[in-house]
């Protein structure tokens, strides 16, 4: 089994957490972790879209695998502000790949279903990517820069990543506990599918391609396909709030500015035979998701705001 220092940016995340905390309860790996974000103790300050300052902490770290959970993820404002968005998705994780090239480094990637088009659905990792909006195709961008770049690399693909941590940027879960726990009404599309995956999951993910040395294209997600407000109406059951508030509708009403994929779902049979996953149901991942909350005293059952 490898081990080593490993580092992780985007480290203060929602994905970058659960890196963090799967890493930490395996004592044969030596942890750094870089964020953008600045006065976190024990961070390091680190801004993945500047060259010299990756190679910099890349040299200082020494590390041997370097996981990227960093990236520009605001789908729609990708589609505005296109030279942030590939800067982050693409131009820096070819600062990453080089940093480890030059310093011997394996590199494990964190990419998404927004790289196809979404007409089928069913994808595995020899489906040809389609990207429909310029956040997938900053994305594809990167993954393409990546393998060109680095060998030893793994670029792990995922889709309707949510969870609970500290101080995160909202996801779909939390949302609409919001939206339900608050008593507001709220439309959800009908018509975009996909497999909702629990950052906690992806995180052992990375972890056991790290102990593998496993190297490619993963596809990794949740285990069942379903739509955005099927899997709003498994958030309300499974937290105990009444869904009376939340109405489906279609995604062409919404005005997105950025198209979405209408259905991405996976197929995840190699993640699941050659690194040995084994993910629960949705309902069951929502349930730990829901403990986690519980445990932090930030979740009460239809009477309080999820804070």
């Amino acid at each position: 089994m490898p081990a080593g220092r490993v580092m992780v940016t985007g480290a203060a995340g929602l994905l970058g957490q659960k890196i963090i905390d799967v890493f930490k309860r395996e004592s044969e790996y030596e942890l750094h972790a870089c964020d953008l974000s600045g006065g976190i103790d024990g961070y390091f300050s680190l801004d993945i879209t500047d060259r010299q300052r990756v190679l910099d902490v890349v040299r200082a770290i020494s590390p041997s695998v370097i996981i990227n959970a960093a990236a520009f993820t605001d789908v729609d404002r990708a589609e505005v502000d296109r030279e942030l968005a590939y800067k982050v998705n693409a131009t820096a994780v070819d600062y990453l790949a080089e940093a480890a090239f030059l310093f011997g480094a394996k590199m494990v990637h964190i990419s998404t279903d927004y790289v196809f088009n979404g007409l089928k659905g069913n994808y595995d990792e020899n489906s040809v990517p389609d990207p429909i909006s310029y956040y997938g195709k900053s994305k594809l961008a990167g993954e393409n820069l990546l393998r060109a770049r680095l060998e030893n690399h793994a670029i792990l693909r995922t889709q309707v990543l949510y969870g609970f941590g500290k101080s995160i940027k909202k996801n779909f879960v939390l949302w609409v506990l919001e939206k339900l726990s608050n008593k507001e009404k709220f439309s959800v599309v009908t018509d975009q599918i996909g497999n909702p995956t629990l950052a906690d999951e992806l995180a052992i993910a990375v972890l056991k391609v790290v102990q593998r040395d496993a190297k490619g294209l993963y596809n990794v997600s949740g285990v069942q396909s379903l739509s955005r407000f099927d899997f709003a109406k498994a958030v309300a059951e499974v937290f105990g709030i009444d869904p009376s508030g939340m109405s489906p509708t279609t995604t062409d009403r919404l005005n997105q500015r950025a198209r979405r994929p209408t259905n991405s779902s996976f197929i995840c049979l190699k993640a699941q035979t050659e690194l040995g996953l084994t993910v629960p149901s949705v309902r069951d991942s929502l349930y730990f998701m829901r403990q986690q909350m519980k445990v932090a005293g930030v979740f009460q059952p239809a009477t309080k705001t999820i804070s």
